[in-house]
């Protein structure tokens, strides 16, 4: 194996054609082998940080400690309550960073994460909607950070309604950092807020994909009581229409 190796999770494809990139269950197997005997391991895409430090228990254990190093561990993805999630496994952002309106955060991917399961492209790169997840899960989290509820209030809750997306070149399992910025529309009332977002998604500090969502941010009892009356209206015409036709 090569001095210098990227680790990816299992759940990626077998790059057989990069050398330097090499799954996590990979990874073990050459240290108890023998296979690996020295070089230096950066964490990537599908690695968690419990994944990391049971690697470099495993490394301990094949006597490397001396011979392979690793690098500082991966970030942790945020708590799935912080960007509105109910799988903890579908959270794709991690340690995000605050600079005026501006929200930088690390793409992290856990090998349970349902869009890479489900993905059709036999996964040699990002899946486009993973991108457009991340977007709306950066946002989701800008927005709370940016603009927090009054005392005694939920924290907002971002309903989008418009969104557009550029991607110039494929993202592959090597960092990603998604980074949003918040953008006031104008419109401001008591339950909502209208608000833009700028999103770019940068690959060895390179621009591969952008784009841009419209969106209010929600008092959350405000956008209930609103779908609500809505369903309400659907159901009721969709009633009244099945009457008619079976008069």
């Amino acid at each position: 194996m090569n001095e210098r190796l990227w680790v990816v999770g299992d759940g990626f494809p077998t790059p057989r054609l990069h050398p330097e990139i090499r799954t996590y269950r990979e990874v073990l197997h050459a240290l108890r082998t023998g296979e690996l005997s020295e070089g230096y391991l950066l964490p990537s895409l599908g690695v968690g940080p419990r994944d990391w430090e049971y690697l470099e228990q495993v490394v301990a254990q094949a006597g490397r400690s001396r011979t392979v190093f690793l690098d500082a561990p991966p970030p942790p993805p945020l708590p799935r309550a912080e960007v509105l999630k109910t799988i903890q496994e579908n959270v794709v952002i991690a340690r995000p960073r605050v600079s005026g309106h501006t929200v930088e955060c690390d793409l992290v991917v856990s090998d349970g994460n349902e869009i890479m399961h489900d993905h059709t492209a036999e996964r040699q790169h990002l899946p486009g909607m993973l991108l457009i997840e991340a977007g709306i899960q950066a946002t989701t989290w800008a927005t709370r950070a940016l603009y927090p509820a009054g005392e005694g209030r939920l924290p907002p809750y971002p309903v989008m309604h418009g969104c557009a997306f550029d991607f110039e070149r494929f993202l592959f399992w090597l960092p990603v950092t998604v980074r949003v910025t918040l953008v006031p529309g104008g419109s401001v009332s008591e339950d909502r807020r209208l608000l833009r977002a700028e999103v770019s998604y940068l690959q060895r500090e390179h621009v591969a994909a952008t784009g841009r969502f419209s969106f209010h941010a929600f008092d959350p009892p405000g956008i209930h009581r609103i779908e609500q009356k809505q369903a309400r209206t659907v159901i009721a015409s969709a009633h009244g229409e099945s009457r008619t036709a079976s008069a």
